[in-house]
């Protein structure tokens, strides 16, 4: 029987290369460690969710950075692709002719996720309610995209970086006859705003529970006022 699997896509986290919109009011420092955590508290939820797990790391020498701060038997690829289109296709036709079924293509932006949207668009793809399961966010793009085998095409034609992102990908599956389940919306941590929203909810019981190293970087982290 065909197993699952959920690719995170994760760029090793250097001070000055990664959360760069986040600066200020972090330091390009403070940036990197805080996109570790986030990485370090997604895979631990994938890990929960199901037995194997990919990360799609970049760039091409960013491994060894990320296996420093992640739980060992994890399986490994490099992304490839001069956008984020031709990477998630990438991914998609490499993880599909491993045989695995569903696989969630997950990305580390939102380290408070709830596990269970991961879960439901899983479900939603082994029991044949859909062909394609996306995550929006509530700034137009998406958190996760799910499928039971790789889509040539789906990912051509976004405009990636936009408001559109999810409608237009919602669009090219319509056009290619996939029945779609769409994930309630969540937010990633992109901007101030989205940092400041995130100090304000992590300190919750349940927010710490879903993600505790990044609970643990906003103790040892006081922030400017917004």
């Amino acid at each position: 029987m065909p197993q699952p699997i959920i690719v995170v896509m994760a760029k090793a986290p250097r001070a000055g290369e990664v959360k760069t919109r986040l600066v200020p009011p972090l330091t390009n420092c403070q940036a990197a460690s805080l996109a570790a955590c986030f990485v370090r508290d997604t895979v631990l939820k994938a890990l929960r969710i199901v037995e194997d797990v990919k990360i799609a790391f970049a760039p091409t020498d960013g491994r060894t950075d990320l296996e420093a701060i992640l739980p060992s038997g994890l399986l490994w690829l490099e992304q490839h692709g001069h956008d984020l289109g031709e990477r998630l296709e990438s991914v998609a036709a490499h993880v599909s002719s491993l045989g695995f079924r569903p696989f969630i293509i997950l990305g580390a932006d939102s380290p408070t996720l709830p596990s269970i949207f991961i879960k439901a668009a899983l479900e939603a793809l082994q029991y044949g309610h859909a062909e394609i399961s996306l995550g929006p966010t509530t700034d137009g793009g998406y958190y996760l995209v799910g499928l039971n085998r790789a889509a040539p095409g789906l990912f051509q034609n976004i405009d990636w970086s936009s408001p559109r992102v999810y409608q237009q990908t919602a669009a090219n599956a319509a056009a290619m006859n996939l029945r779609l389940h769409s994930c309630p919306m969540y937010y990633d941590v992109d901007t101030p705003p989205d940092l400041y929203r995130l100090r304000d909810e992590i300190t919750s019981e349940e927010m710490r529970k879903r993600a505790p190293g990044t609970y643990q970087w906003f103790m040892n982290h006081a922030l400017p006022s917004s």
